[in-house]
């Protein structure tokens, strides 16, 4: 089975990903590499040239592709689990973990951030606290839910992650 994270934008799915394939046999695929390799251009340029819409089209046709992986670790861009179907394909090879933290820690690590995420230009954190709360419903529809507080290393979580796995192929 792989290895899905979802999770909020700066939530850690790529860091903890990448600890999670130092730390076993899974390989490491991150859906928003994919896309940008597949279509030869940054995230933030498919946005600017092509706008959000077909921006979601491009990851849904990734997330098919990653979820024909075996054995990977597959960190999803955090609007994934906002099409059902997204969701779907990846279940039925991977077990899904949300990593979730509140909302208060999101905050903390998106002052940076803001300069090299497309959906935040602009954007006020009360904006960004309004698409966080409307995607709680999206990412709750998975097998395990991580609880992400700032102070913990990624290999930590990597390693509750890989526990919860091995626990649940035995």
């Amino acid at each position: 089975m792989n290895i899905v994270l979802t999770g909020f934008m700066a939530s850690g799915k790529t860091e903890i990903g990448k600890a999670i394939a130092e730390m076993s046999k899974y390989k490491f695929l991150d859906t928003d590499n994919m896309i940008t390799e597949k279509f030869g251009m940054s995230i933030n340029e498919i946005f600017a040239k092509y706008g959000e819409e077909y921006f979601r089209e491009a990851e849904s046709e990734v997330i098919k592709e990653a979820a024909e992986a075996v054995g990977a670790v597959i960190a999803t861009g955090g609007g994934v689990p906002l099409n059902g179907s997204n969701i779907a394909v990846l279940r039925k090879s991977g077990i899904i973990f949300n990593l979730a933290p509140d909302f208060s820690v999101i905050r903390e690590r998106l002052e940076e951030a803001r300069k090299s995420r497309p959906l935040l230009r602009g954007e006020s954190i009360e904006d960004i606290e309004k698409r966080f709360n409307d995607r709680l419903p999206f990412y709750n529809d998975c097998d395990h839910k991580i609880h992400i507080i700032n102070g913990r290393t990624p290999r930590s979580y990597a390693l509750e992650i890989l526990n919860i796995v091995q626990s649940n192929n035995s």
